[in-house]
């Protein structure tokens, strides 16, 4: 163990701070990574980072003066030594602190960033842990045990003697953390903020055992625990509490796709499933077989949603409906209320009902169906308090060179919708129509704005939701 990495000329690089600094440039990828993956933003990303990072700093070392309150009374001069003494659980605390404040600044779901972040924080811990390996602090009990270390020249851990090696053990912790908390965000997760209840109290559970086998002795004390055993309790409730409460409260993940509304005879939704919920393989095999089909036929780069208004507006002469349009404010309505129960499930007051059996009978029916209502009027209700980026652009069809009045009459009640919505980077299409023309003409639109949209490399090799949603959309209409 030697904590004295390098030194060039004036400047040493320890290998505490190496470690710490490794395991935030690791974290914020994966966050960055991951967030491009689930549908985040991740250019909010490097944000949070900063200020879970400070806050979390500012709160380890609230912790460790509280901690070690009477030797500050004895010596002052400790608060001055900024550098040193840090309590994890304070750091975790802070970190959740400034979590909270910067999503409410932008105006983000703090569950969804919580979910993104702990895996990230797990993985930091892992290689922090190395670091204190490193510098000998935190360490363990003395001990018997063939897996005891023994410190030479440490600042913090007594030199010479076979200490327990929690620095490793808790590393080791950390990681297996991290890898438990992916796989459940990747394929278990039923609600948002599920994933941090899970970090919480696999982090508590742990932390409370550990502890019987630290050492070093400024960790407070609450009675016969320490400090980090007594906050650990109420973060494990807590965290349990979270995963099931919000685990039974939120719905399973399936694909937020892109849906195509109208039709002559009334409103339709085409949606792409993306999930399997029976794990039977049928629905991967399926994705497989159109990806093939249509690898090399979707173009590779995709366009913006700005790019995509301005091909709207100068190739089919889109125009812009006004905000206090009676459509345009139907629309958005319509496009706050889906993202409610998409985006924001923790919003509602109603929770999804339960999957309807196939034998149930008429009134449990009925009650299914008044339990979905009340779920579209809360999430109607509490709409609003989703800030969105939306708006509509309308094409209509040509219709001077037409001579037929029928046909003139048909191109008048004839339009198709793009609906933006910038923040969740969602485009959405819906047309009406009347007459057969007029109907191919409006799916040749939607094809074209579709293909226009396009898809990337990644898309197409990972089997992500916008690609499958444009393979969907163009096999509707090339197979009819």
């Amino acid at each position: 163990m030697h904590n004295e990495i390098i030194t060039i000329g004036p400047v040493t690089i320890y290998g505490y701070g190496l470690m710490i600094a490794i395991g935030i440039f690791f974290a914020y990828f994966l966050a960055e990574y991951r967030a491009r993956k689930i549908g985040l933003d991740d250019e909010s990303v490097f944000g949070l980072t900063i200020w879970a990072v400070v806050a979390g700093l500012i709160g380890g070392k609230v912790l460790y003066y509280i901690t070690t309150f009477q030797e500050i009374l004895k010596d002052p001069s400790l608060l001055l030594q900024v550098a040193d003494g840090f309590v994890i659980y304070g750091a975790l605390i802070g970190g959740v602190v400034g979590v909270v404040l910067y999503c409410k600044w932008k105006k983000l779901n703090p569950l969804s960033y919580f979910d993104l972040a702990v895996p990230s924080v797990a993985l930091a811990q892992g290689f922090g842990r190395i670091g204190c390996y490193l510098a000998g602090c935190c360490y363990g009990r003395e001990t018997d045990s063939p897996i005891g270390i023994v410190f030479h020249g440490s600042e913090y851990a007594p030199n010479g003697v076979a200490l327990m090696p929690t620095q490793i053990i808790s590393s080791i912790l950390n990681f297996l953390h991290f890898a438990i908390l992916i796989v459940f965000a990747k394929k278990y997760k039923k609600g948002e903020g599920q994933v941090a209840g899970l970090f919480f109290a696999l982090y508590s559970a742990g932390r409370f055992f550990l502890e019987f086998l630290r050492g070093d002795a400024e960790r407070g004390n609450v009675g016969i625990l320490s400090t980090s055993q007594f906050i650990a309790i109420f973060m494990f409730l807590f965290g349990w509490l979270l995963f099931f409460y919000l685990g039974k409260r939120g719905q399973a993940r399936g694909a937020k796709a892109v849906s195509i509304i109208g039709g002559a005879d009334g409103p339709t939704s085409i949606f792409l499933a993306g999930t399997d919920p029976k794990k039977n393989g049928a629905r991967k095999r399926q994705r497989e077989k159109k990806l093939e089909k249509w690898k090399e036929i979707l173009p590779a780069e995709p366009h913006t949603l700005e790019e995509v208004e301005q091909y709207l507006v100068e190739k089919w002469q889109a125009e812009t409906l006004p905000g206090d349009c009676e459509e345009a404010v139907f629309m958005e309505q319509a496009m706050r209320t889906t993202l409610v129960l998409t985006h924001r499930p923790e919003l509602l007051t109603v929770p999804e009902p339960a999957p309807l059996d196939r034998r149930a009978s008429k009134k449990e029916q009925m009650a299914f169906l008044d339990q979905i209502q009340k779920r579209f009027d809360d999430a109607e209700k509490v709409s609003g308090q989703i800030p969105i980026d939306f708006r509509v652009y309308r094409i209509r069809l040509e219709k001077q060179d037409l001579q037929d009045p029928e046909d003139k009459a048909a191109a008048v009640n004839s339009h198709l919708d793009v609906q933006i919505e910038k923040d969740f980077q969602i485009l959405q299409v819906s047309f009406q129509h009347q007459g057969e023309r007029e109907e191919r003409k409006m799916k040749e639109m939607v094809k074209d704005i579709y293909r226009y949209y396009g898809v990337t490399e990644e898309d197409k090799e990972e089997g992500t939701e916008r690609f499958l949603t444009l393979v969907h959309i163009l096999e509707e209409y090339s197979n009819e």
